[in-house]
């Protein structure tokens, strides 16, 4: 019973709370997304944390860049949130952005809602394949750390975690994010309001053969300075 509640607590928070209706995907909505995820890019490697998010996205293979994640509980919890993907080619160059959901459930005593930004960093292609494959789960087939933990300057691609996190806290009354569980899964729906035609994460990420100027800020940001 209590899977069956947390389903259909984070569809009704996805519908009512999330960046962009499951429902609705317009062009509009997927370039307001790419435009809120350039100013999370700008704003983490502008804080405290800048120099270590510098360091890892050097070394990246890709990056979900998740504008805001809604958080909301009573007694069951969920959060949910449109995101992007892009991937880093050999030579340093960026993809266009692929949409990503965001959704995780959690159970029992806790009250409350927050909002947050969140950027993930991945470390290698295979955990890149995962998810333009298909998703990820994290915690279960990507190791996720703390991207804020012992990381600065320049950064050795040895025993590298999968993913490393880098979240700020909006408002609320949680102290955090629940990763362990969470997923990343595609939206070809808004894909293709974005590129104008059916767009998969592999097209735009792998093959690139799928591409939007109005996305150039964001990929520019992601370049080491």
């Amino acid at each position: 019973m209590r899977p069956l509640l947390a389903s259909l607590f984070i569809i009704a928070l996805l519908s009512a709370c999330n960046t962009v209706s499951p429902t609705v995907d317009s062009k509009a909505d997927a370039q307001e997304i790419v435009d809120d995820a350039h100013q999370v890019v700008e704003r983490f490697k502008a804080s405290d944390q800048g120099e270590a998010i510098t360091g890892l996205l050097s070394a990246a293979k890709g990056v979900i860049i998740y504008p805001s994640i809604l958080k909301a509980a009573f007694f069951v919890g969920g959060e949910g949130g449109t995101g992007v993907l892009l991937g880093q080619g050999e030579e340093g160059v960026w993809s266009s952005p692929a949409f990503f959901t965001f959704g995780a459930a959690s159970y029992g005593l806790q009250i409350g809602a927050e909002e947050s930004k969140v950027v993930l960093i991945i470390t290698n292609d295979e955990t890149l394949s995962r998810a333009v494959e298909g998703g990820l789960e994290l915690g279960a087939n990507a190791t996720v750390a703390a991207g804020s933990e012992g990381l600065k300057g320049s950064i050795s691609t040895d025993d590298l975690q999968d993913i490393y996190y880098f979240a700020e806290i909006e408002r609320g009354l949680f102290a955090g994010i629940n990763f362990k569980g969470a997923t990343a899964v595609p939206r070809d729906a808004l894909n293709a309001a974005y590129y104008g035609q059916p767009a998969t994460a592999k097209e735009i990420i792998v093959d690139r053969s799928r591409t939007n100027e109005q996305a150039s800020s964001l990929r520019a940001a992601l370049l080491a300075p």
